[in-house]
């Protein structure tokens, strides 16, 4: 899944994602959305836990097809 579709299904705005990813703007988000700015390593990850892995890192980042993020199990502290 793509980020605008697995934004959309949320129900979040472009400015909501950028909240809970922690950027300052929603405009980082438009760009990135876009394909205009390559997604940096950190928040192609943020992504991928952020959505449980629908959004994979390997999806943003083709280069990093071969790291695993860590997902926190459902009901576990954070």
């Amino acid at each position: 899944m793509d980020v605008p579709s697995f934004r959309k299904s949320k129900g979040w705005s472009q400015a909501e994602l950028a909240t809970r990813l922690r950027l300052r703007s929603k405009g980082r988000i438009s760009t990135l959305e876009s394909g205009a700015d390559p997604w940096p390593t950190d928040l192609a990850i943020a992504m991928d836990r952020l959505s449980a892995g629908e959004v994979p890192v390997r999806e943003l980042r083709p280069d990093l097809h071969d790291v695993r993020v860590v997902h926190q199990e459902a009901g576990a502290p954070a």
